[in-house]
């Protein structure tokens, strides 16, 4: 037979099941709290890129607003660029003529 004795001995050996009980709450409770944690880090995250996604959304928006003025600047300088290059060649033109009408001028009799 089992003595007292002995029981004594296999409950330091053994779990009870007040014992398993008990661990398996104080797991839960550990676990809980972690997805509780991991919950709140996820939702911050969440919220951070939320506020990434707009700025960068802003970003982009003054970003291709500045190329475009850049763009119909570069444009608008293009064209008086044409514009001037084509006046300075007619320009240009009439300075190299201009020594040989100065020489005419002066040939003709008065």
């Amino acid at each position: 037979m089992i003595t007292d004795a002995d029981i004594t001995k296999l409950k330091k050996v053994f779990v009870t099941k007040l014992e398993l009980k008990s661990e398996i709450d104080r797991a839960n409770n550990y676990t809980e709290k972690l997805f509780l944690a991991l919950t709140e880090s996820i939702n911050e995250l969440k919220k951070d890129l939320s506020d990434f996604r707009k700025e960068m959304a802003n970003y982009k928006d003054h970003t291709n607003k500045t190329i475009d003025f850049l763009f119909g600047s570069y444009k608008k300088f293009d064209e008086e660029h044409s514009i001037l290059t084509a006046r300075y060649s007619t320009f240009s033109k009439a300075i190299d003529n201009h020594e040989t009408r100065i020489t005419n001028l002066e040939k003709k009799p008065s």
